[in-house]
């Protein structure tokens, strides 16, 4: 039974025995999660579900001052992280693990006073998790009507509280089966971005519940995986489901997600790049470029608004992306606004801007999300570059010194000085604990941000 077998596995994981590039992995994937989610705080996006908060507690809600309890702080973490839509991902799954494992993991861990070896264990049986069954279901899932983030999110972070708790590895399995039933989520959400990211925010609180009924000695149902979420969710065989559990232990997958260079929808972040690396290679202005074809495959085209008619929308909009990239320089996630959209440079680029679905680009798809720029000049001089794949994939990665530049950028308008603390503090995951963690994650005095 394969959810029994991820349950020994998840219950095995010692932190001391990963190896060093696991753990290294690991760090850099928490502080990028931390980053994304005080983007989002001091964007203000936490606010959509203030509603839904109303315990008190000794948990932080990252930029936030006061404390909630774990459920509620790991909700409104997962969802100011998703919903900045900067955290890590998985071209193999079409989901991103860090939103749903991390906040859960760090929450309870404040909570329970976890030691920093089990939360370095929790994090890699998530991601472990995550990555095996997204890999069975992808991209049948999401042609089935589905978000794979909230689909895996509620069994993968129900692995990583397991193991947090050091739960026996007969729990660890119940924990997984209950949290196999408890994701869900459509693709046709991310239409509405300021509440999308609720689903995948309920999905990681509901792996905290798998595991406290696990805990508690409830099972779940033996073969919900075989039986009912792989079949259900995507064009599983019987070779799908032995991958699944193939290796367990012999080598950790997180090395197959991808850290964002650009904020924004990952479709939009190939274009992008061949963009910004057209004008700098040919010292091109924006007031110098007369056309722009971008060329994407169908997935990727599927998943764009264009046009966008909000800042929201425009993170899923490949000619915003790009447009304003050209114009400003980057697109980073305080480009995303309804202001920018507004502005005349920026719309005057994206109607010279044209996004194409090139079908010779789905052959690779999704082992390579590729995509084309073709510049066309006022003085008639074309240039053209495409790439497999957005830098920051694990075949053109980005490095310990760009992640964290990233956090920087991200985490000072909360945080303010303490952000190079707090940063410090997670090269060196391993020794530090979750309270301490917290404690940095306090917002500087004069920032108010009210959940």
């Amino acid at each position: 039974m394969l959810a029994r077998r991820l349950g020994e596995f998840v219950a095995s994981i010692d932190a001391a025995a990963l190896p060093h590039a696991v753990v290294e992995a690991i760090r850099l994937r928490v502080l990028d999660t931390l980053g994304a989610g005080l983007a989002g705080v001091a964007l203000g996006n936490h606010r959509v579900i203030a509603p839904l908060v109303q315990s008190e507690g000794r948990v932080r809600i990252w930029g936030v001052a006061g404390g909630r309890s774990a459920h509620e702080a790991a909700l409104v973490n997962s969802f100011a992280t998703h919903s900045t839509y900067l955290e890590d991902g998985s071209r193999f799954t079409g989901g991103h693990p860090s939103s749903v494992v991390i906040p859960a993991v760090l929450a309870d861990a404040q909570q329970r006073g976890a030691s920093s070896g089990d939360v370095v264990a929790a994090v890699a049986a998530g991601y472990e998790v995550f990555l095996r069954l997204g890999r069975a279901i992808y991209p049948a899932c999401v042609q089935r009507g589905f978000q794979s983030t909230a689909v895996l999110g509620a069994v993968s972070s129900a692995a990583a509280i397991a193991r947090l708790r050091q739960l026996s590895p007969e729990a660890c399995g119940h924990a997984i089966s209950i949290g196999a039933n408890l994701g869900a989520g459509f693709k046709e959400a991310l239409k509405c971005s300021s509440t999308q990211p609720l689903q995948v925010a309920r999905s990681c609180e509901g792996g905290m519940v798998a595991a406290t009924l696990a805990q508690a000695g409830q099972a779940g149902a033996p073969r919900v995986l075989e039986n009912g979420f792989l079949p259900a969710l995507g064009a599983v065989t019987t070779a799908d489901i032995e991958a699944i559990g193939a290796d367990l232990g012999d080598g950790f997958r997180i090395h197959e997600t991808y850290l964002k260079r650009h904020a924004g929808c990952r479709g939009n972040h190939a274009p992008v790049d061949c963009a910004l690396e057209l004008v700098a290679a040919h010292g091109v202005g924006a007031s110098d470029v007369r056309r722009i074809r971008v060329g994407v495959d169908t997935v990727t085209r599927a998943a764009a608004i264009e046009p966008p008619a909000s800042g929201e929308e425009a993170q899923f909009s490949i000619g915003f992306s790009v447009a304003v990239a050209l114009v400003e320089g980057d697109a980073s996630i305080f480009r995303y606004t309804d202001a920018l959209l507004s502005e005349e440079p920026v719309r005057a680029m994206m109607e010279r801007l044209e996004v194409v679905v090139d079908t010779s680009l789905d052959e690779h798809y999704p082992s390579e999300r590729g995509a084309w720029v073709e510049l066309e000049l006022n003085t008639g001089e074309r240039f053209r570059r495409a790439v497999s794949n957005a830098r920051g994939e694990p075949e053109w990665p980005l490095t310990a010194a760009d992640v964290e530049q990233k956090f920087m950028q991200l985490a000072t308008p909360c945080l303010g000085k303490r952000a190079g603390a707090l940063r410090d503090a997670i090269r060196h995951l391993e020794n530090v604990d979750a309270t301490q963690i917290a404690e940095l994650l306090a917002p500087q005095e004069d920032m108010h941000n009210p959940i």
